[in-house]
């Protein structure tokens, strides 16, 4: 994994995901840079930075029992100190008793420090025809 940095980013990628799944603010803060864009389907639906997002991911948690995300087609992409990674998603969650799945995409583009890679911007959002309840 040392000189491969695909293999590192999708370490990241799924760490992600099970920082999300276990709804850890911690591990999220860990991936993000400071100053990372968030574009997804929680209102106010872009967020400046890492602490606004945090702040309103508290309320959406706090709602959610549950949540499981797989992604799949995963692809990766590496150019110098910049690399991206899009792929689908299955989430599924309770919400007020009910059973809420939903299928969409998931971008993810971090830059590369002196340390490591760090989470720059994640755009999330659903398939239209990809939401539905039983």
């Amino acid at each position: 994994m040392r000189n491969n940095p695909r293999e590192r980013l999708l370490h990241l990628h799924r760490k992600h995901v099970r920082a999300w799944e276990q709804k850890s603010f911690d591990h999220l803060r860990d991936l993000y840079c400071g100053d990372a864009v968030v574009f997804n389907i929680v209102p106010p639906a872009r967020f400046p930075d890492f602490k606004t997002f945090q702040n309103t991911l508290q309320q959406y948690f706090a709602q959610m029992k549950d949540l499981s995300i797989l992604t799949s087609n995963i692809q990766i992409e590496v150019n110098g100190e910049v690399a991206w990674i899009t792929s689908q998603y299955l989430m599924a969650y309770h919400r007020n008793g009910r059973l809420v799945r939903q299928n969409g995409r998931w971008t993810e583009i971090y830059c590369q420090n002196e340390v490591d890679w760090k989470l720059t911007h994640l755009h999330s959002s659903p398939d239209p025809l990809g939401q539905y309840s039983p």
